[in-house]
């Protein structure tokens, strides 16, 4: 059971022998057990597939919808639901076992003992934790309604932009060693791979979810805590620009998610979804619609585009769009590798859009986070503690880029607000504008849900073809 709730050291499973055999003295304490494991079982199919409860599976919990909700469940089918049944078949059997029949002192020390020995467990981790993640949750939650009605504080703005029209194009759990712009051997990327442009290959995002990576991206942030109020669109709307908001990620509530918190900012916010991310589906060339019209205004403008683009499931995600990618038994895989030649389309598509508008442009992307991909019961699926979790793709495509060139250095996406500046052509008291061209390299941190680590002590997987 400890295994299967994260808590994979071999002393976990002689604790939980210990704390059923000293339970079994007396009725209320092997309830009081039983109630607890009984719990903490019901976390194992997700314990399983992404390891120990962290404050990002509450507040992803929290703001999880139904069809989100109902997409997680179909993981639980396989090896999760077997172990979790297992759990409680093992449970009930040790229920109906007899108490064991010890005098009155040797019960005491036992009842004692079970005290000591649970003072530091891992149940009480877990369930301690828990409670402070979901206390800690709301606070957030209402902190970000709170948030959304304090004006930024962005001071001494000064602008001079030598682009007219300058769009970001935020991508949506792609990962980076899945594009063959940076060496994936399957060519799902024949259009990036040879465009002219700045391409970052280690761009690494501030957290392994939306919820958590875009606010910490978008916003000033030093990792653990952010301010959301001041964010790029706010700095955006400070130096003169007309800012757009055009999304394929769904429209709750004006104040429900980071995103949209900092969405509602624009000056102009287009929603091709009313309703959850996934109360509908919605292809993401819908949104490239909308852009002719808005460039041809003649105003100096920004321009957010926020994809759905490989969120999980991939395959959802194609909705039509062929599926040129068969070399794995998983079909989430191939959806997945296909879905980023989705993605190397549809970014072809922005790019000519904006040439033919005869304007200058400067064009960004980068995906709020990675994925673990792997050969389990649920292939493509969120995850925090490997690299492929946070290294995602980064690049910046203009008119006035001839070549194709590429940066090693690794830069992190707390950094984000500061490129954006620098190609905005923006600088204020509290934003240095940063060219990728001469960043220098420094240790990379990112926010793994519950603290900041360091990038490189993160596991490495190798891509699968």
């Amino acid at each position: 059971m400890p295994s299967c709730l994260g808590y994979k050291n071999v002393g976990n499973y002689f604790l939980t022998l210990a704390i059923l055999l000293l339970a079994n003295v007396s009725k209320p304490s092997k309830i009081f057990v039983l109630t607890i494991l009984l719990l903490l079982s019901l976390y194992i199919p997700t314990g399983f597939q992404f390891g120990r409860l962290n404050y990002g599976f509450i507040i992803s919990a929290m703001e999880t919808d139904s069809h989100e909700t109902r997409e997680f469940l179909r993981g639980f089918v396989g090896i999760p639901l077997v172990l979790m049944l297992a759990c409680w078949i093992s449970l009930y059997r040790y229920s109906t076992l007899p108490l064991f029949k010890v005098g009155k002192k040797a019960k005491y020390l036992c009842l004692l003992l079970l005290i000591s020995v649970s003072i530091n467990s891992y149940p009480k981790r877990m369930i301690q934790d828990g409670i402070g993640y979901i206390y800690q949750s709301k606070k957030d939650l209402s902190t970000l309604k709170k948030e959304a009605f304090i004006p930024d504080t962005f001071s001494k703005v000064t602008t001079n932009s030598q682009y007219n029209n300058i769009i970001v194009v935020i991508g949506e759990s792609v990962t980076a060693n899945y594009l063959s712009l940076y060496g994936y051997p399957h060519d799902d990327t024949p259009w990036l791979r040879k465009a002219p442009g700045i391409f970052l290959n280690n761009y690494i995002s501030a957290a392994p979810n939306t919820f958590l990576s875009l606010p910490r991206t978008l916003s000033i942030s030093d990792g653990k805590e952010k301010t959301v109020n001041n964010n790029v669109v706010a700095l955006a709307n400070r130096a003169g620009y007309d800012t757009y908001w055009i999304s394929n990620q769904g429209f709750v509530g004006e104040y429900d998610t980071p995103s949209t918190v900092i969405a509602m900012r624009a000056k102009h916010h287009y929603f091709l979804k009313k309703g959850d991310y996934n109360s509908k589906l919605v292809d993401d060339f819908s949104m490239l619609d909308l852009l002719p019209d808005i460039l041809k205004k003649p105003e100096k403008k920004v321009i957010f585009i926020h994809m759905i683009g490989s969120h999980p499931d991939p395959c959802k995600r194609l909705m039509g769009y062929p599926q040129r990618f068969i070399f794995s038994e998983k079909e989430p895989i191939n959806c997945y590798v296909s879905s980023i030649n989705k993605l190397d389309d549809f970014l072809h598509r922005t790019y000519n859009i904006s040439k033919e508008n005869k304007k200058s442009f400067v064009m960004m992307y980068f995906s709020d986070h990675g994925m673990t991909v792997d050969n389990s019961d649920r292939p493509v699926r969120h995850g925090h503690t490997e690299k492929q979790n946070y290294h995602v793709p980064f690049f910046v495509l203009a008119d006035d880029l001839k070549e194709h060139t590429q940066i090693d250095t690794p830069i992190s996406a707390f950094q984000f607000i500061n490129i954006f500046g620098y190609y905005a052509g923006i600088t204020s008291q509290q934003i240095n504008p940063i060219n990728v061209l001469d960043t220098k390299p420094k240790n990379i941190q990112v926010f793994n849900g519950t603290e900041m680590v360091d990038y490189q002590g993160l596991s490495n997987s190798t891509p699968l073809y």
